[in-house]
């Protein structure tokens, strides 16, 4: 059977636009589930949490971590100099930005997890 160049333009065409129309069609039924699903979700974010108690909570634990950084702190730095903490005074701690991915950090703890 033969086929001319027109009427295999038109099949080819006619399929282009079956398919965008396809396309078409599961991007609004995507998007009408974002909107069905999005917002309900979004509304009882909204009624559980409190932000003024999650401040609180998030103020007092950077302290607490503080204090406890500075123990740890303190802690290496007798056991390297092989003096006692007492005779040690740590005066501030400046934190040195890292520019590693997330994924080389994971790939490190992994490594020191795995020798303990």
């Amino acid at each position: 059977m033969n086929v001319s160049l027109s009427e295999g333009l038109i099949v080819t065409v006619f399929s282009m636009f079956i398919v965008f129309l396809t396309l078409i069609v599961i991007c609004f039924v995507l998007f009408g589930f974002k909107k069905l699903f999005y917002k309900e979700n979004n509304k009882t974010l909204k009624k559980k949490t409190k932000k003024p108690e999650r401040k609180r909570e998030t103020i007092e634990n950077k302290k607490e971590d503080e204090e406890e950084l500075v123990a740890v702190l303190t802690a290496a730095v007798a056991q390297c100099m092989g003096k006692q903490s007492s005779q040690i005074r740590i005066r501030n701690i400046k934190r040195i930005k890292q520019n590693t991915s997330a994924w080389t950090k994971a790939g490190r703890e992994e490594q020191i997890y795995n020798k303990i």
